[in-house]
């Protein structure tokens, strides 16, 4: 069958967000705000995505799964 999840990532390194928290003093206020005290990667969301994809997760469905190192708490 077909499932639909969402993936919802915090502050992912990419080129992009480098870019952005290139400013130590916007970085260190965003890295206040995630409880694990890193950025994420983007393997960390390619983890998650390959997992959904698979027949490990056929139950899950309808999930909003934060990827975020707790920010959203």
């Amino acid at each position: 069958g077909v499932t639909v999840n969402n993936i919802a990532p915090g502050v992912i390194l990419t080129g992009r967000s480098r870019g952005i928290l290139a400013d130590p003093v916007y970085a260190a206020k965003v890295m206040d705000q995630i409880p694990m005290s890193s950025f994420g990667k983007p393997e960390d969301i390619a983890e998650l995505a390959l997992l959904l994809c698979g027949d490990r997760s056929r139950y899950i469905t309808g999930a909003d799964i934060p990827v975020d190192g707790g920010m959203h708490l």
